[in-house]
């Protein structure tokens, strides 16, 4: 009766088609969470002693310099170490308790970063305590994960999503955590060899050994191929959608570097002819190594900006001033208006009618209040409309080609394993199925990439 009632509030509010799609991932889902993944249990062994022998280094550098043992887990020993000891000025960081925001000391990595680079004598101290941190982390969250009786990794997978943000902005993104036995956990976090984590490492020059590739412990079944899917720029494709630049859109379809584009049209350069910015073409290194560190600027500005960040915030992101940034936000919506009436049309939207609303029809309603949602709002649109695009794949994999078997979703990817002997068949029919339309007018198709590996996830390339 409850399931009826249900229905009826979902067709009243036009949610029906929201919720038929919704149902249709049950049975993928749950067959991912039944077969789970075989683990390569020689690599995990070698992984766990590799990490615990440079964990031992630098626990046993931290004992002859300090001259006795500390805990990089415990910010009352950190605070102790670097405020007390070492006299070191204090960092503090934003925090929420109990509904107020108050300034609190902290010892965490970009408080380490900020205070070796005031004093390089601690540096060494700052490097080895966040190595600990990041090697304690790959070690017990990802390669000491506990495995099923059967030796498999398995996780739950929540159809419904996780929830973000301060108002919780569902983004129908699939969440996941450990099985219902306790084992398994969230396997949308694994790292891969080029992790946020591995470049944290490298960036601080201080770890003379490499991260493991966690992904390499996930191998296929005897007589099946490994392959990892993902979707090409799928949140930036949307964003430029929304912007109905068309510029930006005939750039989208040549596949050109959109960075790079943006870094000119920051610098206030005329770009080069557009195929000229497409990683294939021979003149493609040409233009890029002039404007290196232009283009990571553009990277982060771009991002920020579109998602309705502030000139504070984004200075805050880029390291340039609020003036700075103020001015080039002021160039960027004079050269791209679009971007700033899909912002105007969102918060007229959230202001309204309290919801706002993606191609699908999917729709997040908003509690809360509106002045300070419109980055949220802005950044949903893109997510949620991705996260269905990845899950309305994964169903079309499962309706019609059965032989693929869809293990692991990570938002905006699926992997998986396939009869290695079907792959000349296979291959192109994945590639079939996952052109499915984004109702925008034209519609859009967001290109995939599927690499493959009989060895193991971490190895598919």
């Amino acid at each position: 009766h409850c399931g009826e009632v249900l229905l009826e509030v979902a067709k009243s509010m036009k949610l029906d088609l929201v919720d038929q799609h919704q149902q249709k991932l049950f049975y993928p889902v749950l067959r991912a969470m039944i077969l789970g993944v075989r683990i390569i249990h020689e690599k995990k062994s070698q992984m766990a002693l590799d990490i615990q022998e440079e964990l031992s280094h630098r626990e046993a550098f931290l004992h002859n310099v300090l001259g006795h043992t500390i805990n990089p887990s415990s910010p009352k020993q950190m605070q102790a170490l670097f405020y007390d000891d070492l006299n070191q000025p204090i960092i503090y960081k934003r925090t929420v308790v109990q509904g107020q925001t108050k300034m609190s000391p902290t010892c965490d990595d970009e408080a380490l970063s900020k205070l070796s680079a005031k004093e390089p004598l601690i540096k060494p101290i700052c490097n080895a305590i966040a190595d600990i941190r990041t090697l304690n982390k790959f070690l017990g969250d990802f390669v000491m994960m506990p495995l099923d009786d059967d030796g498999r990794m398995r996780c739950s997978f929540n159809i419904a999503g996780d929830a973000g943000g301060k108002s919780a902005p569902y983004s129908y993104r699939l969440s996941s955590s450990k099985n219902p036995f306790g084992s398994g956990g969230n396997l949308q976090t694994i790292p891969s060899e080029k992790s946020k984590s591995s470049g944290k490492a490298a960036a601080r020059g201080s770890m003379d050994f490499t991260l493991p590739n966690i992904r390499s412990m996930y191998g296929p079944d005897p007589g099946f191929t490994f392959f990892d899917m993902d979707l090409d720029r799928a949140d930036l494709q949307v964003v430029v959608r929304e912007a109905g630049e068309p510029e930006w859109i005939a750039a989208m379809l040549q596949g050109v570097d959109m960075h790079l584009l943006n870094a000119c049209v920051l610098a206030k350069r005329e770009p080069p002819p557009l195929e000229e910015l497409v990683e294939s073409h021979p003149n493609y290194k040409l233009h890029r190594a002039p404007l290196k560190h232009a283009r990571e600027f553009a990277k982060v500005f771009c991002h920020a900006t579109n998602y309705g960040g502030g000139a504070k915030t984004v200075a805050a992101h880029t390291g340039r001033t609020v003036h700075e940034i103020d001015q080039a936000q002021k160039y960027w919506f004079g050269a791209h208006p679009g971007i700033r009436q899909w912002h105007g049309r969102t918060f007229d939207q959230i202001n309204r009618f309290r919801f706002v609303e993606n191609k699908w029809g999917y729709r997040w309603y908003i509690f809360d209040r509106l002045e300070a949602l419109l980055p949220e709002a802005l950044a949903w649109v893109p997510q949620s409309t991705v996260g269905i695009l990845i899950n309305r794949i994964w169903t079309s994999f499962y309706e019609n080609i059965p032989e693929v078997q869809v293990l692991l979703q990570v938002h905006d990817s699926l992997a998986g394993q396939f009869p290695t002997h079907r792959s000349a068949t296979i291959l192109p029919l994945m590639e079939k199925h996952s052109r499915i339309e984004i109702p925008y007018d034209p519609p859009l198709i967001i290109p995939t990439g599927v690499k493959t590996s009989t060895t193991s996830w971490g190895d598919c390339g």
